[in-house]
């Protein structure tokens, strides 16, 4: 096996490993604030690591632990992505995007800064992942860039019509867009 496929491998292990904590430490917080409603138009996923919160570590600790395993991933692909441009920009850009999801851990809701570093992180990987779906749509697997453009679309949607199905279900619908596109990014 070559290098590069054995970076990609361990990039890849990495993404999942820090997916699966992010997604126990979620499930957690959840367990642990039996009055948070994920389809409550006032509730946000912020709100599971609220400053004050005794219990609001949790979910903050997940944050920060999945953000280190995502860097780990992420420089694995910026690196093995070195021969296409825009894949390699995406790359560059999702590390910005993750030091604003490693600060919503940081500053948790309820500190000054929390609004904007969530609220950057989404922004942010939107256009990582517009730059990914550009690559994949003309130059690798049209069928997958297509997939994930329209996730990302439809997650902008939900979030723009979150008194429907509520502000954290937006948020964790597209939050799991950004893991699934950060599983497939090698592919």
């Amino acid at each position: 096996m070559g290098s590069a496929k054995k970076l990609c491998n361990y990039a890849e292990m990495f993404n999942i490993v820090g997916a699966i904590f992010f997604t126990a430490f979620l499930a957690i917080s959840v367990y642990v604030h039996p009055g948070f409603n994920v389809f409550s138009p006032n509730q946000s996923v912020s709100d599971l690591g609220r400053i004050g919160d005794s219990k609001g570590y949790i979910f903050n600790a997940g944050v920060i632990i999945s953000s280190i395993f995502f860097f780990i991933g992420f420089t694995g692909y910026f690196i093995h992505s070195a021969e296409d441009t825009f894949r390699r920009l995406s790359a560059a850009v999702f590390f910005v995007s993750l030091i604003m999801f490693l600060c919503i851990g940081v500053f948790p809701k309820g500190t000054q800064y929390h609004n904007f570093f969530a609220i950057s992180f989404f922004l942010i990987s939107t256009i990582a992942m517009f730059l990914w779906c550009k690559s994949e749509i003309f130059h690798g697997n049209k069928i997958l860039g297509i997939l994930i453009l329209s996730l990302t679309i439809a997650s902008y949607g939900i979030y723009f019509n979150y008194h429907i199905l509520g502000f954290a279900f937006a948020e964790l619908f597209g939050g799991y867009v950004i893991i699934l596109w950060m599983l497939l990014f090698k592919k």
